[in-house]
């Protein structure tokens, strides 16, 4: 998360996009930066100079798909888009990009804008998702194909510019362990990031983390993933569990959500990330909600069942648990 006032990171886009996902949708966005290509699709006025986009805004805006847009700068009012593609999607309501001036600036450009609006859960289906006449297509689509592009090569929680490549096998136990970076006896791990080292396990701090508290709870020696864990092992990942989950309970007042990707990685690797108490009810609603998105099948495991009966061996998975054990 950035310190820093009135600066933003991807780490605190990606709250919002999970706070939305809570969400039945969002009637309105401010934000004080432009998007990059919003103004694609459509004719610039003369005279115009289009503000430098951002990227990452460009990215938020077209996941949490705001009804209404407000940004800064020089006054522009763009074309509503759709946010869906036509016969390939279902229908879904279309967004408006406004732009408004300095309050009291010197071309007395336009800086106040009033409407009327009624908020998305009070309208129908029918009438939320009616499109003007002058609805262009989605300015984003082109950002989104790069963006799933770079996701594509990097590895979930290292970052965008992180040049080392992960080896194609899939394969844990026959992997080369002297090219891994999370083998501790490797003289590729970072070990500045590491915090704690017990029996079987250590903790860490996550590269790339989601916030400052993430951590991560690796083997000391080569291992896939939590499946090929024997009970030792899985004890002393218990272990590093509980301790944690008293330490945020006590000096954050949080709960905590464990999570492990078992895709295209060949260290086990248990991610944890305390969140405010208050939130937790949201936390299932937000996996199903990009579950949902990216046509991915949920299973809940309750309190007291064992997972590992329901994945088979040797398959990729994603494992997330949370404080009363259920995953």
């Amino acid at each position: 998360m950035s310190n820093k006032p009135h600066c933003f990171t991807e780490a605190d886009l990606n709250v919002l996009q999970a706070q939305a996902g809570v969400m039945n949708g969002i009637d309105i966005l401010l934000t004080h930066q432009w998007p990059v290509q919003v103004m694609k699709f459509v004719k610039k006025p003369d005279n115009f100079a289009e503000p430098k986009g951002v990227r990452l805004l460009a990215h938020l805006v077209n996941t949490i798909k705001p009804r209404y847009h407000f940004a800064s700068g020089p006054h522009y009012e763009r074309l509503p888009y759709r946010n869906h593609k036509i016969l390939h999607e279902k229908a879904q309501y279309c967004t408006r990009f406004i732009s408004l001036d300095c309050v009291g600036n010197k071309t007395k450009s336009k800086w106040l804008y009033a409407f009327n609006i009624v908020p998305m859960k009070h309208i129908s289906d029918a009438d939320l998702r009616k499109q003007p006449v002058e609805t262009t297509e989605n300015p984003y689509i082109e950002i989104e194909k790069e963006k799933q592009k770079e996701e594509d090569k990097k590895q979930y929680f290292y970052t965008a510019g992180d040049k080392r490549k992960m080896p194609a096998t899939r394969q844990g136990p026959d992997r080369k362990k002297e090219a891994c970076w999370f083998c501790l006896k490797s003289p590729n791990v970072e070990k500045h990031l590491v915090i704690s080292v017990g029996a079987s396990m250590y903790l860490a701090l996550a590269k790339g983390a989601l916030q400052n508290d993430h951590v991560m709870i690796v083997p000391t020696n080569h291992i896939k993933c939590q499946q090929y864990l024997d009970d030792n092992q899985q004890q002393d990942v218990q272990k590093f569990k509980r301790a944690l989950q008293r330490l945020y309970r006590a000096n954050k007042k949080c709960t905590t959500v464990f999570f492990e990707r078992s895709l295209s990685t060949s260290h086990m690797q248990v991610h944890c990330v305390p969140i405010p108490r208050y939130s937790v009810n949201d936390i299932k609603d937000v996996f199903y909600t990009f579950a949902e998105k990216y046509n991915l099948e949920i299973q809940e495991v309750r309190s007291g069942e064992e997972w590992k009966e329901i994945v088979p061996p040797g398959s990729d998975y994603f494992l997330a648990e949370f404080e009363n054990e259920d995953k």
